[in-house]
Formats: structure tokens, C-alpha cells, sequence
């Protein structure tokens, strides 16, 4: 948890140092009525709940998102998410494994498998920033978003020595799941007027409607649960801005 809190601070740091000065700037009053066009570089951590906690633990994520801030505040863009953890609760490979749970490579030694958590969300947002002041832009974000979600388990065969687990067979073990997903988004915006810093944090919900994609596990021998998994998650995020105002007023006289 320390290590994820300094990254926060990091990013806001990286933000603050590295944007660069403009000669040209604007008045205020230009700078409360002007739409952007935004770059978002994020960082979050994930809690599952519902049917995605039985399968993974707590897991990370890196977003990108492009947006359109109106004049007036609303927002409207597309983002997408990458998900990856290293602690996954459910084991596919049970049925391979020895008594002392170690898996048997072809070259009759122990093989070096591990298994990870990675997904995925591509979706659309709108939302709103509420001002906290006449005088500011930065205020109360508030985002919903649709897309997909998606995820499975990533199996990591180190020794290349388990032939049931390589190619094509290896989605028989993945559990590959990918349904409809919903969105929220509650936090604080900060857009300053000279562009130099500009972030935004705070908390996100997610509630995905998914099945399992695959037509057969290869551990049983069946097909996977046909019903509806609900695959939530609660998040810590930020993320970086970098604005594009649709037009600026130049402060410099020329005689």
C-alpha cells in the first residue's frame, strides 16, 4: 500500500514538473467559457466483489483515455483500462498437479508454472465537473460509462515442459470471460488555468454482466457455467491530464 500511495504522488509530481510554460495565456474570462480536448494517463487499484472475488484478488490498472470537456462542463470521451494481478484464487491446473501440488514436466523434473490475473475495459463515458467556485474550473468530477469488460487467467509456463497447457490448449485452462460493464466515477477535477497541472482522483465502481467465453475446460472435461457472472470492482484512480484548449487569447501587444 505505501509503494501505491508514493506512485500517486509521483504522478502529481511528474505533472507538476515536467508541463512546460506558454507565452500565451488566458483571461479569466475566456478560461471559464472554453471547451478542451483532454489526454488522461491513469493508475488505479482495484478491489473485486461479487463473482470476481472468488476468482482473483486485488488487482492494479493503467488507463488511457481521450476526452472532450465542454464550455459548460460536460464531459464525454472513451477509456480504456489494463488490468493485471498476481494472486489468483482459483487453480485450473488442480487437476494436473501431485499430491505435494507440484506440476510434472515432460522431462520428468518439476515445472515452473505461474499464474497471473489480466483484463481488460473499453468503454465510452459522460459526466459532468461541477465547479467548486464561479472563478474555477476544477470541481466535483462525476462520470458513467458503458463497455465491456473482460478477463481471464494468465498461465506462464517458465520451463516450456507441460504440453497440455501449450498452443491452442492452453485456452482450455485461461478462463476467458468478457460481458457488458457499467461504470461510475466520483472524484475531484483540478484544471488550472496556466496548464500546468491538471489530474483528477478519486473513486470508481464497476458492475460487469459476463460469461465465460469458452466452450469447454479442459480440467473437467465440462462446459463452463452458462449464467451471468456479476464481476465487480471498487477502485482508487487517478490519473494525469493533458489539455488541449480549443483556442486561447494572446497577452502580448505588438506596436
Amino acid at each position: 500500500m505505501p509503494r501505491n500511495i508514493l506512485f500517486f504522488i509521483l504522478i502529481f509530481s511528474f505533472a507538476s514538473g515536467f508541463s512546460q510554460r506558454t507565452e500565451k495565456s488566458f483571461d479569466e474570462e475566456n478560461f471559464l467559457n472554453i471547451g478542451m480536448k483532454n489526454l488522461s494517463f491513469g493508475y488505479g487499484m482495484e478491489f473485486p466483489v461479487g463473482d470476481l472475488a472468488d476468482r482473483f484478488s486485488t488487482n492494479l490498472k493503467f488507463t488511457l483515455g481521450a476526452e472532450r470537456i465542454t464550455k459548460n462542463n460536460w464531459i464525454y470521451g472513451i477509456e480504456f483500462a489494463f488490468m493485471f494481478g498476481d494472486t489468483v484464487k482459483e487453480d485450473p491446473l488442480a487437476q494436473l498437479r501431485l499430491s505435494n501440488n507440484e506440476l510434472l514436466g515432460a522431462d520428468n523434473d518439476y515445472a515452473d508454472v505461474f499464474q497471473r490475473e489480466r483484463g481488460a475495459f473499453l468503454g465510452v463515458s459522460f459526466g459532468k465537473i461541477i465547479p467548486f467556485s464561479e472563478k474555477s474550473r476544477s470541481g466535483l468530477r462525476i462520470t458513467g460509462a458503458i463497455g465491456i469488460l473482460a478477463h481471464k487467467i494468465r498461465i506462464i509456463d517458465e520451463s516450456r515442459s507441460l504440453p497440455q497447457i501449450e498452443g491452442d490448449y492452453l485456452k482450455g485452462y485461461d478462463r476467458l470471460t468478457r460481458g457488458l460493464a457499467i461504470r461510475e466515477f466520483v472524484g475531484y477535477q483540478h484544471i488550472s488555468e496556466d496548464k500546468r497541472i491538471n489530474f483528477y482522483i478519486g473513486l470508481e465502481f464497476t458492475q460487469g454482466f459476463t460469461k465465460h467465453v469458452r466452450s469447454i475446460n479442459f480440467d473437467t472435461g465440462l462446459a463452463p457455467d452458462p449464467s451471468t457472472r456479476f464481476d465487480g470492482l471498487v477502485s482508487l484512480k487517478a490519473a494525469w491530464v493533458l489539455p488541449f484548449f480549443d483556442d486561447y487569447v494572446d497577452e502580448q501587444v505588438f506596436y
